[in-house]
């Protein structure tokens, strides 16, 4: 008997939906579109796209320099990690390794296997004004160590 309710029940709430179906208004009126924020499908689509685009896109002087490796640079800046001491020589490696990041270009293979093997006689003409500083601390470094 209860199944009888139920499907009765139901049966009732349908009718019920269909009645108010017809009495609702079928002409549509235009309403303007608000600004809603994309869903996370449609955003996901749309950074795919734009990945997509920079793989074909030709290459730009930003992205060649974002790509760009420092191999020399960063070779020099670990040999001036195992030549470290104490807190001021791990600062200036520190700083240095910043300086390598915001850096655009690289140091020559030729000019760095220079001053590994005679740093005696590096010329700091050869490296750009800014890494002057850093290869002189490299220099006095390897002289303590060294001297030691």
């Amino acid at each position: 008997m209860a199944e009888k309710k139920k499907s009765a029940g139901s049966k009732n709430s349908a009718s019920k939906v269909k009645k108010a179906e017809k009495k609702a208004p079928t002409k549509k009126v235009a309403t303007k579109k608000t600004s809603s924020p994309p869903s996370e499908k449609s955003s996901l689509k749309k950074t795919a796209a734009k990945k997509m685009e920079e793989k074909n896109s030709p290459v730009t002087k930003s992205k060649a320099r974002r790509t760009k490796k420092k191999t020399n640079l960063m070779r020099l800046c670990s040999e001036m990690n195992k030549v470290t001491l104490d807190a001021v020589d791990k600062e200036v490696t520190k700083r240095f390794r910043i300086l390598i990041d915001a850096a655009e270009e690289d140091i020559t293979k030729t000019s760095l296997q220079s001053l590994l093997k005679n740093w005696k006689e590096a010329d700091l003409g050869q490296f750009h004004e800014s890494l002057q500083p850093y290869v002189k601390h490299f220099v006095f470094m390897v002289k303590r160590r060294s001297g030691r």
